[in-house]
């Protein structure tokens, strides 16, 4: 077994803004107009690689906007596609133990998405893979400001998350459209700060604002609610608002709720208020719809959309 650090001092003493907990493997999307119909098929219009899932999404959104992001994952196989992804985050500056396993093979995902913003992938999380995170090193954790993480990663983000809770660390667990999955809240909820929520595409009814006033009833702090073309909701028990979204050329939408928790998190280690922090993450996540792959662009411009979109208060 080799094994890869960014730099064992970064690991151990630098200071993070952000450390997040996930599954990493490397991807790739294909957009094209539409979905075809089973058993048919259709062209591709443009294809490009990234590093996948929404954990590393976030992480090389921060580390690429300037600030210090750790990431506590999975291993992956000694092999050329596992020794890339690793690579590649070392460069970017995304710090981290990552360790390559001649015993595992490297997962990889393929990504549909088309030009309604709509998408569907696959993906390969074995149980050996998944198991290796949940014996990932923590010590990034206890320099970071923040920590996010999945839904879909639990319970095997369980060691990291605890550690951020000892840490007293604040932390973002997005779950997506999980909201009635009581279960599983009543468990994420000792150890969320917020929660980022999806709607739930299978249903044609979405109770936004109710949604948020019963998670916030269970006890977490905050929840972001995202919602596409909608821009998003936040509320908490002393604040509660929308911000929409800016008029885009959507090209594809993959990852762009990552790109948006991620630009969340930016704005509340950068002090930001929340109606700013959520400015900016619409800006950042609706511009990144204009590209292909998940992307951080630059905060200058983000900066200059964010200020010009419109908040509505709510009565609380």
């Amino acid at each position: 077994m080799s094994s890869h650090l960014t730099n064992i001092n970064l690991v151990n003493s630098q200071s993070l803004e952000v450390a997040c907990v996930g599954m990493v493997t490397p991807a790739e999307v294909y957009v094209v107009d539409h979905m075809p119909d089973w058993n048919t098929g259709t062209k591709w219009n443009y294809r490009e690689d990234f590093i996948s899932d929404d954990a590393a999404i976030v992480a090389c959104c921060i580390t690429n906007w300037g600030l210090g992001s750790g990431l506590v994952c999975n291993k992956l196989g000694d092999d050329v596609a596992g020794n890339n992804v690793f690579h590649d985050l070392e460069s970017m500056g995304v710090v981290g133990r990552f360790i390559n396993d001649k015993n595992l093979r490297t997962p990889y995902e393929i990504v549909i998405s088309d030009s309604r913003g709509g998408r569907t992938y696959f993906w390969d999380r074995r149980e050996e893979l998944l198991k290796t995170l949940e014996e990932a090193d923590t010590t990034i954790i206890k320099n970071a400001k923040c920590l996010y993480a999945d839904w879909y990663d639990y319970p095997y983000n369980l060691p990291a998350l605890k550690e951020a809770v000892n840490q007293n660390l604040p932390v973002l667990i997005n779950i997506e459209d999980q909201y009635r999955n009581l279960d599983l809240i009543r468990e994420l909820i000792e150890l969320a700060t917020w929660f980022q929520c999806t709607p739930d595409q299978t249903s044609n009814s979405n109770k936004k604002y109710e949604t948020c006033e019963e998670l916030l009833d269970l006890g977490v702090k905050g929840v972001l609610f995202t919602g596409s073309e909608d821009g998003c909701l936040w509320k908490s028990k002393t604040e509660s608002f929308s911000v929409s979204a800016p008029s885009i050329d959507l090209m594809d939408a993959n990852g762009a709720g990552a790109v948006l928790s991620a630009g969340f998190l930016y704005g509340y280690t950068q002090g930001f208020d929340m109606k700013t922090s959520c400015r900016f993450a619409v800006s950042a996540a609706s511009k990144q719809c204009e590209l292909v792959s998940p992307i951080a662009l630059p905060i200058q411009g983000l900066n200059k959309l964010a200020v010009e979109l419109e908040v509505s208060d709510f009565s609380l």
